[in-house]
């Protein structure tokens, strides 16, 4: 009798003991998710909040102020904070592969606020990497300079534009083709990654003359541009809230107004810009 009373005790504590790690294995994975994009989440959270990212995957409320979220441009102008954007973009990519590869099963992982925020929040990582390529490339000058500033009254939030010096050295250019070459080589390919990962445009000097240079930011981790996966969260997150599908749309508006500014600035400059 008492072998079988501590035969008994120890099938008891057992299964308490495998109940709890059964617990401890399922929170490991957040519901609607798999371990894979939990893992890429909080590497893609790690290196969005390095950049000053004021990131809220857990909250899609904080989309009604999505202007909030978005650093200044000063804040990721390091070589060192590009490649955390960089980064930041790859383990998102992982994210949305795993959640929306299988959003056709029944029931489908992944709801829509959870696709929208890491839509949006790519968007973001590609708007900061375009801005910090053209922000490093100038240096040790400063050529090229971008401010945000999300007030209404202030109309455009973004602002972009070149240094005086750089503007007199456009100036005493006699024939237009030539000024792109009042950039550096560097400039000049700043110039083409930021106008593709923006809107995935192609911009290039009009002069045959100058030495031929393509985006490098074409290929993975830069699947799509930063508007096209802001206007992916504005749809998701509209089938979700009709609020905050209002505040991203306002976003991307004045997203839109910057790649505007892109293609204006890049014309003036002697590129051809080219829609995709």
């Amino acid at each position: 009798m008492t072998r079988v009373l501590s035969l008994l005790i120890v099938l008891v504590m057992s299964s308490i003991l495998l109940m709890g790690c059964a617990e401890r294995d399922e929170d490991a994975t957040n519901t609607g998710s798999t371990p894979k994009a939990d893992a890429a989440l909080k590497e893609a959270e790690k290196n969005l909040k390095e950049v000053g990212v004021i990131v809220s995957f857990d909250d899609p409320g904080e989309l009604a102020h999505p202007e909030n979220l978005v650093p200044k441009p000063s804040d990721v102008a390091s070589p060192e904070k590009q490649k955390k954007i960089e980064n930041a973009i790859t383990q998102l990519n992982i994210v949305i592969s795993e959640i929306e590869q299988e959003a056709k099963m029944a029931p489908p992982i992944g709801s829509l606020s959870d696709r929208g925020l890491a839509h949006f929040y790519l968007g973001v990582a590609y708007l900061l990497d375009a801005i910090s390529r053209l922000l490093i490339s100038d240096d040790p000058n400063v050529d090229f300079i971008i401010e945000y500033n999300p007030d209404a009254s202030f109309g455009n939030w973004f602002t972009y534009g070149i240094s005086n010096e750089l503007k007199a050295k456009l100036d005493a250019t006699k024939n237009p083709l030539d000024y792109p070459l009042a950039f550096t080589e560097k400039e000049r390919q700043a110039i083409i990654d930021a106008v593709d990962l923006i809107s995935n445009a192609v911009a290039k000097p009009k002069s045959p003359k100058i030495q031929p240079q393509s985006s490098t930011v074409n290929g993975p981790p830069y699947l799509q541009s930063a508007i096209w996966h802001f206007k992916l969260a504005a749809k998701l997150m509209g089938e979700y809230n009709a609020e905050l599908r209002d505040a991203l749309q306002d976003f991307n508006d004045q997203v839109d107004s910057f790649e505007s500014l892109l293609q204006q600035n890049a014309e003036s400059w002697g590129f051809t810009y080219t829609s995709s």
